[in-house]
């Protein structure tokens, strides 16, 4: 304990004694550990993290792949969307599993204490908490008796976040009632603090019973039928079985009941045999269903393996920086050798040196973490499905933080103090200069490091290239729709119990309010939101279209309202637009996109034809089709353009939810305050939510490509700055090392040409090595970044000139200022030079 008090005291006195070193040293492994410590928590969160219930390790996901007849409600796994008499059938009929629970997330407007919002629900099974091993933190939880019959348990649970932040944690909440979409309920109980649900990225408020599904999603019940598939399930295992045996298990149940359920469907021989042979699957649960780790996985691991070779690159320049202090301490270290200090003692000593420094950088690196990890969080979206994401630190990014910055500082610090130590003592004491031995192996040494620098550099600046070149091509390519000065907003009247036609009613209502409104050039109104990744799907029978068994007849549809073209800038080819004319009690029409024109029609004028939805011998064309309008992207920025069928909204039986659409002569943001006193003029208590310009819509729906293309952008620029102190450290060092050499060529008649070349000579060398090496590890890494892009392609010449000539600037710039203080020695001094 004595001798590392003394290895610590003398290490502060010498890190006093170089404080520009000290700072910068610290500085830099702030930023890198800073970044490191930010994007880990995040991964941590997102896909490292077990469900905070009991025993995780024993959760699967049930999941079959393959093809489901009838409705699918999915929020990107089609084949882990599940019916609840499949699910009660499973439950019921299985030996592996100790139990099996179903959820559904939805949103409900809750009433009570005087306020009216919309919160995140979760309609589960009795046996959701049990199952889980969930404790109330007040009150009880919901178990069997709590799902019984339909519409017959009025009751909810609390999550412990919407408790404390709507009722202040108030305990007289217990057996109070809240009105959730226009039913009286009881609160029976507080889940435990921590449990966010079992879906990473969706934290629930309130939890409802299954058996209440037809009052939380009005104008849509679905419990009892088998071809109306919406539920997620997870099973925990029971003790010893593995999945795979599990799987074999259940495979004979599942194949009865798919038998029981073809023999009531319509289905052709090669369509039955294909469902029959479904499969069910296992998949692991002990993360919560993956919907959120599936689409942010691959760019976390981009971003966390981007600020690793930052650090890597801190780390080559602080050794680099080591190397030429151990040089500078080489007269010092020989004399404490020749007073019989022992080598392994003087590396404890210099290593003693650079953890010091290590843990001084983590300690900054913490609160460049807190700022960065902050920023990050406060700017996801809530339409991307990430919330409940905490903007703080946790033990686990402490203790990751820590091993990080221990890490460092041996990765930076032992090979510089093994070379520090390999003294010649006779001839070090000899001389009468301060930097003798090694000279010509440190530098190389210092070179190969700068070499991987610029290398590393490269891969950085060409991993930025890729992403900023597939941000542009994304905001940049033909959406079909104009974006410009268009506010949006979302009401949701079925959850205040008013029924199809109602609905309907108010939306024209508002639709007229709105258009009167000063700065309003128009306004519509469709059921699906535009560009917000949920689309609805159907199958189709065109008139004169040849159908056989194999034929995909899947076409996207939205339900739209009068002048919703002219609004959002879609052109119309030909025909006309929905107006007062397409009510319920009208024949119906419908408005087709060229593709499905295209595909279905022989990409002739489809005016005047009829389809159907649905399919079958008994289903008959008896939709017009009044229109047709250019492709336009509908759900999000990567998807492929898909055959499109517009519907009037006064024609959908199931109209309950509906988004506007008004475009402004104004700025749009500032039409906000007056569009919300619109609505509640109409209904003081129908919520509005999701109120932001269409540009913003599109802005949050890249956020991932925003995020990558920002974060990329700052690290290629810290890489190069960091590859040009390096730079200009050896260069400078060089010259230092060479000045009588560079006074005896000037002598004899060197120009001042001559000499700089000499000096830039070696910096060229270092990096066009670094920059051979770069690009071929750059174009490795766009070939395994290549999903993440679009666009662009691994091989783009662009990105790799780009990042070419960025370096080439950035080592031209750190070798000139060394070249420059070359060519102004003066020959007479440098002879003079010891």
């Amino acid at each position: 304990m004595g001798a590392l008090q003394q290895d610590l005291r003398y290490t502060v006195r010498m890190l006093a004694k170089s404080p520009g070193f000290t700072l910068v040293a610290i500085l830099t492994l702030a930023l890198g550990i800073g970044a490191n410590a930010a994007i880990f928590s995040l991964t941590d969160q997102v896909l490292l993290r077990l469900l905070p219930v009991q025993k995780p390790e024993e959760l699967v996901v049930l999941h079959s792949p393959g093809p489901q007849h009838g409705r699918n409600w999915s929020d990107g796994d089609r084949g882990a969307a599940w019916s609840y008499p499949m699910y009660k059938d499973l439950g019921d009929h299985n030996e592996v599993f100790s139990g099996l629970l179903a959820w559904f997330a939805t949103q409900a407007s809750v009433s009570g204490q005087g306020q009216t919002e919309l919160a995140n629900t979760e309609l589960v099974t009795g046996n959701y908490f049990e199952v889980l091993g969930v404790r109330p933190a007040l009150g009880r939880v919901f178990n069997s008796h709590d799902e019984t019959t339909p519409g017959a348990n009025p009751v909810v649970v609390l999550s412990y976040g919407y408790w404390q932040r709507r009722f202040g944690r108030d305990p007289g909440i217990l057996n109070k009632q809240l009105v959730v979409n226009g039913i009286s309920m009881t609160v029976v109980g507080v889940v435990h603090p921590g449990f966010f649900g079992v879906q990473v990225g969706q934290t629930p408020d309130v939890f409802v019973p299954m058996t209440m599904k037809a009052q939380m999603t009005p104008n849509w019940d679905g419990l009892a039928d088998r071809q109306d598939h919406w539920l997620a399930i997870l099973g925990r295992l029971k003790p010893g079985i593995r999945p795979a045996k599990a799987e074999a298990g259940l495979q004979p149940e599942y194949s009865a009941i798919l038998q029981s359920e073809s023999s009531a469907m319509k289905l052709s021989s090669q369509s039955k045999k294909e469902f029959l042979q479904k499969k069910i699957l296992l998949d692991p649960g002990s993360h919560g269903r993956p919907i959120l780790q599936h689409d942010a996985g691959q760019p976390l691991w981009i971003l966390l393996s981007m600020v690793g070779l930052v650090l890597l690159i801190a780390c080559a320049n602080l050794a680099s920086l080591l190397v030429a202090r151990g040089e500078a301490r080489q007269r010092e270290i020989a004399v404490r050798m020749a007073m019989g200090a022992g080598r392994w003692r003087l590396i404890r000593q210099l290593l003693t040196e650079s953890l010091l420094i290590s843990l001084a950088g983590g300690a900054a690196g913490l609160v460049v973490g807190t700022w960065t990890l902050g920023a990050l969080v406060s700017s996801v979206p809530d339409s991307i499905g990430a919330s409940g994401l905490q903007g703080k630190f946790d033990y686990r990014v402490l203790a990751f933080a820590l091993g990080l910055s221990v890490l460092t500082g041996i990765l930076f610090g032992f090979l510089p103090a093994l070379r520090s130590t390999r003294a010649d003592l006779q001839t070090i004491l000899r001389e009468q200069g301060a930097n003798v031995f090694g000279g010509k192996s440190n530098v190389r040494l210092r070179k190969v490091l700068l070499v991987s620098q610029v290398a590393l550099t490269v891969v950085l600046l060409a991993s930025a290239g890729f992403f900023v070149r597939s941000l542009m091509n994304l905001k940049g390519q033909d959406l079909g729709v104009r974006t410009d000065h268009v506010v949006q907003f979302s009401v949701s009247p079925e959850l205040n119990r008013y029924t199809p036609a109602q609905t309907v009613a108010l939306v024209d209502r508002l639709r007229e309010s709105i258009a009167a409104l000063p700065g309003v050039r128009s306004v519509s109104a469709s059921g699906m939101a535009l560009l917000a990744n949920s689309d609805s799907y159907a199958n189709i029978t065109p008139e004169g279209f040849p159908m056989t068994e194999d034929t995909n007849t899947d076409v996207q549809q939205n339900w739209v309202g009068p002048n919703f073209f002219s609004t959002l800038g879609i052109p119309l080819l030909s025909g006309r637009e929905f107006d007062h004319r397409d009510v319920s009690s009208a024949p119906k029409v419908a408005i087709v996109s060229e593709k499905m024109a295209q595909k279905f029609f022989n990409g002739q004028n489809p005016i005047g034809r009829h389809f159907a939805f649905g399919s079958g011998n008994d289903v008959h064309p008896n939709i017009e089709i009044v229109g047709l309008v250019k492709d336009s992207k509908n759900t999000d920025l990567r998807q492929e353009i898909r055959p499109l069928v517009y519907i009037p909204y006064a024609q959908d039986t199931h109209q309950g939810n509906a988004t506007f659409y008004v475009r402004t002569n104004v700025e749009p943001a500032a039409m906000a305050s007056t569009l919300r006193k619109t609505v509640q003029s109409a209904d003081a208590n129908l919520p509005v939510f999701d109120l932001k310009t269409l540009d913003q819509e599109l802005d949050e729906i890249a956020f991932s490509e925003r995020l990558l293309t920002f974060f990329s952008l700052c690290l290629g620029v810290l890489a190069a700055l960091l590859a040009a102190i390096g730079l200009y450290g050896v260069m400078a060092y060089m010259v230092s090392r060479r000045t009588r050499e560079i006074g005896i060529r000037m002598a004899l008649g060197a120009s001042q040409q001559n000499v700089s070349w000499l000096v830039l000579r070696e910096n060229v060398r270092i990096s066009a090595t670094g920059l051979a090496i770069g690009l071929v590890a750059a174009f490795a890494i766009g070939k395994l970044i290549e999903s993440q892009l679009f666009g662009v392609k691994a091989s783009n010449p662009l990105v790799f000139l780009a990042a070419a000539v960025v370096l080439s600037t950035v080592a031209f710039l750190a070798g000139w200022l060394p070249a420059r203080r070359a060519a102004a020695v003066d020959p007479m001094v440098a002879l003079r030079h010891e």
